[in-house]
């Protein structure tokens, strides 16, 4: 499990993008990797949505847990971003239920977090975990590296 922390970096990004159309499961605009964000301080979320995109990837939100299972069934992102604290279903329950559900086990998630719960986070199923406060580089790092490990996987290499 990749583990990681930073400071956040100055200057506030512009609004998020709109998602792609719903119902396209991994038909990404533009051929982009979709990264869905589950994530309830609207601050962080505008970050990460500037960030992610500047980097190439779509991006698409849920503004709870539920929310984001059921996006998650819909859109079939390429990465799920969850903080820990959100409504209705926290985001370890959330990882608990993508990696335990026979359709979705695949799906990469990225718990991100002020609480210091890399352990459970692990235990959950998460593929990584990373430390608020947010920084730009460590993000789009870890996301190019889980996309990147995926992809190994899918071809059927072993991630060590």
């Amino acid at each position: 499990m990749i583990k990681a922390s930073q400071a956040v970096p100055p200057g506030r990004p512009p609004t998020p993008q709109p998602a792609a159309p719903a119902g396209e499961a991994n038909v990404h605009r533009r051929g982009r990797a979709l990264i869905l964000v589950v994530e309830r301080d609207p601050d962080v979320r505008e970050l990460e949505s500037y960030f992610l995109n500047e980097a190439g990837f779509d991006v698409d939100f849920a503004a709870d847990g539920a929310e984001a299972l059921e996006q998650t069934r819909k859109l079939r992102p390429d990465i799920v971003i969850t903080e820990v604290l959100v409504p209705k279903l926290d985001g370890l329950a959330l990882c608990r239920t993508i990696k335990t559900d026979p359709l979705l086990h695949s799906t990469v998630v990225l718990v991100f977090s002020i609480l210091a719960v890399h352990l459970r986070a692990s235990e959950a199923g998460a593929d990584a975990f990373l430390m608020k406060p947010l920084a730009d580089r460590r993000l789009v790092d870890t996301v190019r590296q889980l996309l990147l490990l995926r992809s190994s996987t899918d071809r059927g290499g072993e991630i060590a």
